[in-house]
């Protein structure tokens, strides 16, 4: 395997289990990283470090919209509002598995 992929195994399990700092740690080493991945994380921080989220919430819309620049004002109002609700214990799931919905889809 090479030092990118186990980078990529190493994150795959802190996100499972919910370890935000060595997330953080070999997302720096995996470099460029998925749309899914990047959400994945930005749920991480949702639940383990609210008071960062604006701030990581609005870097993976951008990601979102560099990679679907054809999004619709509503498409990005709706990406907006879940990604702040995951901010939120009672709301995070649904808004993470909303947008992981949305991104998988064509």
């Amino acid at each position: 395997m090479t030092a990118q992929g186990h980078a990529r195994s190493v994150f795959n399990r802190a996100i499972e289990r919910r370890n935000l700092l060595i997330a953080e740690l070999t997302v720096r080493e995996i470099g460029q990283v998925s749309l899914a991945e990047a959400l994945a994380l930005t749920v991480l921080i949702g639940e383990r470090a609210p008071e960062r989220l604006e701030r990581v919430a609005s870097r993976w819309l951008r990601l979102y919209l560099d990679e679907r620049p054809d999004a619709s004002a509503s498409e990005t109002g709706f990406v907006a509002a879940a990604l702040r609700a995951l901010g939120n214990d009672r709301t995070r799931e649904p808004a993470a598995r909303a947008l992981a919905a949305l991104i998988s889809s064509p």
